[in-house]
């Protein structure tokens, strides 16, 4: 029932009532409201006749003063139920007549008050036919009884309103009821049955006795829409699929990270948790949720009340944050460090703080590995040049502050290189390890041991004392017995090594000198042992320092002049000794300084071959020396079995490009290479024999000629001579200088030319200066000489000169032997 009372068609008929009170209400008002007017009129008519025809005979009852017809006048009045009181006086006053009722009982008094008064009294003059007021007669009028008729009109009017209106109600009730309420009602009841899972397959239908009108358009568009909604519910069924198995790939690939991520809100509760971070905490994801931070204490090092801290003003800031290295504990006790970012992230209804941390504690190790290996030896974690100079400078400051003396340490094992070439780099790396093992034992903790590379080592000795006497001496005691220490024997599979050092030592802190200065220091004093015979100590001085800043001046001025083409070359005849005729030279580098002149070639060009400047100076004199016998040849002063030879020094000659470059040169000049002869020292020849004659093998196939220069200085083994290539053999000045009176450079001289032609070598004797010096080396058939007897070295133009001179005796004459 209550049901119904909610229903359309009763809220329609009760807006039908209302609407049909309503006007109803508004048509019997205007109906009445028209009686009223009617009504009203005719009683004001019946009142004017009642006194019209009343008058009258009031008149002749006044006039006459006849009592009795006054008193039917007044009866006659109260003939009308309306009138309650009559009264008929004279001109005097008088009464004549007077007649009056009591007023009836009545429901509709309070109604008549509302529109008139209860009792209207009417007075009309009573004039007499001659002219002038006679008297006058007063009634009085009951309105209510006067309205009676009206009041009954108006309540039929108003039934009848209401019983219209209730019947009007009803039939649009009947008719809401049947064409709109219970198909509505059908409609709902169909909806009502239709499964909300799965809406399209039921259908609503369409109530019987319904056409085409708007129900059947709700109908059809109900179906319609129900359709569409079962299609959307498809299409979401379909997406919430794929978004759960998205959402479950994205759950794989997140527990499959590397990292670990976490979601924690303000409170520092977790609402999200990967498998990593579960593993590493000993629990599952599922069970994190809602897990407090500080349930997880023991595995941080960091107060986890300063992680909820940095969580909240995360989220609140809704600014990224970053922990570059946050430091966990595993149950093993071993320290973990991560590199954490804190970011904000939406998640539901609220922002959280999405942690992702990445295990760095790998990358630190490897890290601290590089930093190790960027400042120690690889293999003999004794630490590096990088750290020497870094602890260097700290421990001169520390003796600048401190006002005490150190001392640096340069150590050099002597001819190591022996050791690799005949037992291999195993066995020489033994060796550096058992030296490096030696310095760190003998030296104090607060000492430094460094391998700068090779076999070169550094010793630091800080703290000897504040004054510089005792400080030496105690440098001095410990730099010898670390050279006892290091000559002591390395064994090395059954083999017994021995080994020397050579050290140079530097005091610090040095006036004006820094930590390059003092290493090149005391690399000048080693050096200073090595040219003295090697395996000793050598302190530091200032004729040292003089002379390694003279080579490095040298050095910057060597550079200056090969930029500024200030070399030239000087050219020595070498003659025979039997026909005294030029049948070659010798070019010589020559220099000539700015400032100082001409500098001997026994001061510059140790510095060319140490600078590394010799290989482009030499690859000049190469090709200067045999354009300008191209010249010459041009000339027609050089003869075709002439040779002019060249100085070739060790690291040119090791040079991979140098058989390419004389290749290119010879090719360019376009000179015969027979006319060139190259001379080479015995340092050349024992640092690869092999391929030292492969090399001068493949300069031979072009035609060019080697000679063995200094012969006697170096090893002056005769197996060098057996393999290598060369034509001829000079020997050293040095044997030559005494050679008329010590007997036993005679006997080297006589020696090394006999071997020589043994050999089939053309022998030359250099440094010849004397007509006896002569006389002798031609006695002990040395072929060819060269030496100031003939000619000093001159330019080219001089000895253009020499070559056309007559005079080929150079003022000896015969031979003063062959005349005794």
């Amino acid at each position: 029932m209550q049901g119904f009372f909610q229903g359309i068609s009763f809220r329609l008929a009760k807006v039908g009532i209302l609407i049909a009170l309503l006007v109803g209400s508004v048509m019997s008002a205007i109906q009445i409201y028209i009686d009223y007017q009617v009504q009203t009129t005719e009683i004001n008519r019946q009142i004017s006749k009642i006194t019209a025809v009343s008058t009258p005979p009031a008149v002749r009852a006044v006039h006459t003063l006849d009592a009795k017809l006054a008193a039917e006048v007044a009866t006659g009045l109260m003939r009308y139920d309306f009138i309650t009181s009559v009264t008929i006086k004279n001109e005097l006053g008088t009464e004549l007549a007077q007649l009056s009722r009591e007023t009836p009982a009545s429901n509709t008094k309070w109604l008549t008050r509302q529109i008139s008064n209860e009792v209207l009294r009417h007075s009309a003059p009573l004039y007499m036919p001659t002219g002038g007021e006679n008297g006058y007669i007063t009634f009085d009028v009951n309105m209510d009884a006067a309205y009676g008729q009206f009041y009954q009109s108006s309540a039929v009017v108003i039934a009848f309103g209401l019983i219209r209106s209730s019947l009007l109600v009803f039939f649009l009730f009947i008719a809401f009821y049947y064409l709109l309420t219970k198909p509505l009602i059908q409609i709902a009841l169909q909806v009502k049955q239709i499964n909300p899972g799965s809406p399209g397959e039921q259908r609503l239908s369409r109530p019987a006795g319904i056409h085409d009108d708007e129900l059947t358009q709700l109908v059809a568009s109900t179906n319609q829409l129900l359709d569409a909604v079962d299609l959307a519910l498809a299409k979401r069924r379909a997406v919430e699929v794929v978004l759960r198995k998205s959402e479950e790939h994205v759950r794989q690939i997140i527990d499959s990270l590397p990292v670990w991520v976490g979601a924690r809100n303000k409170d520092g509760h977790y609402i999200f948790a990967n498998q990593a971070l579960a593993d590493f905490l000993h629990t599952k994801p599922d069970a994190m949720r809602g897990s407090h931070i500080s349930d997880f204490a023991e595995f941080f090092v960091t107060d986890p009340q300063q992680i909820i801290d940095l969580d909240a003003e995360v989220i609140k800031s809704r600014i990224s944050a970053q922990i570059w290295e946050e430091k966990w504990i595993t149950n093993d006790g071993e320290e973990r460090d991560m590199h954490t970012h804190v970011m904000p992230m939406e998640f539901y209804d609220e922002v959280v703080s999405l942690v992702v941390s990445s295990d760095i504690t790998e990358l630190k190790r490897t890290q601290a590995q590089m930093e190790h290996m960027a400042y120690h030896d690889a293999l003999t974690d004794l630490p590096n040049r990088s750290y020497l100079v870094e602890r260097l400078e700290e421990e001169v400051r520390k003796a600048n502050h401190g006002q005490y003396y150190g001392a640096l340490l340069f150590i050099d094992l002597d001819q190591f290189k022996y050791i690799n070439d005949s037992l291999g780099h195993p066995a020489g790396d033994g060796v550096l390890k058992h030296v490096a093992q030696r310095l760190t034992a003998v030296t104090k903790e607060n000492d430094l041991v460094v391998r700068l590379g090779g076999d070169e080592f550094v010793v630091v000795l800080t703290n000897l004392g504040d004054e510089l006497p005792t400080s030496i001496l105690r440098a001095e005691d410990i730099g010898e017995r670390l050279r006892r220490y290091i000559s002591e024997p390395h064994f090395y599979n059954d083999l017994q090594l021995h080994v020397t050092c050579s050290v140079g030592i530097v005091m610090y802190p040095e006036e004006d000198a820094g930590v390059h200065e003092l290493l090149r220091y005391a690399d000048t004093a080693m050096y200073q042992v090595k040219e003295q015979g090697r395996d000793a100590i050598q302190f530091f001085n200032k004729y040292m320092a003089d002379k390694a800043r003279n080579v490095l001046v040298m050095e910057g001025d060597l550079h200056k002049a090969l930029e500024q083409h200030r070399f030239s070359l000087y050219y020595q005849p070498r003659v025979d000794v039997t026909t005294s005729q030029i049948v070659g030279a010798e070019a010589l580098l020559r220099w000539e300084h700015p400032d100082r002149g001409m500098i001997s070639p026994a001061e510059f060009i140790p510095i060319l071959e140490t600078s590394g400047l010799i290989v482009e100076v030499g690859r000049w004199v190469l090709e200067d020396s045999i354009r300008q016998v191209k010249i010459w040849q041009e000339q027609g002063i050089w003869k075709d079995d002439m040779r002019l030879g060249v100085n070739i020094s060790p690291r040119q000659f090791r040079s991979s490009e140098f058989v390419n470059d004389v290749t290119k040169i010879l090719q360019e000049v376009g000179i015969n290479p027979s006319l060139i002869e190259m001379e080479i020292t015995e340092g050349i020849v024992i640092h690869n024999l092999e391929e030292t004659v492969a090399t001068m093998s493949s300069l031979c196939e072009l035609g060019i000629n080697f000679a063995l220069d200094d012969f006697g200085t170096g090893y002056s083994s005769i197996s060098y001579l057996k393999q290598l290539p060369v034509a001829i053999l000079k020997v050293d000045q040095s044997f030559v200088r005494d050679i008329t009176f010590d007997r036993n450079d005679r006997v080297l001289v006589e020696t090394i030319s006999a071997m020589g032609n043994m050999l089939g070598l053309d022998v030359v004797a250099e440094g010849v200066e004397t007509c006896d010096q002569l006389y002798l080396v031609r006695e002990y058939n040395c072929k060819y000489y060269q030496g100031y007897l003939c000619s000093p070295p001159v330019n080219a133009d001089a000895f253009a000169e020499l070559l056309t001179t007559t005079d080929v005796t150079w003022g000896c004459g015969a031979n003063k032997r062959d005349e005794k």
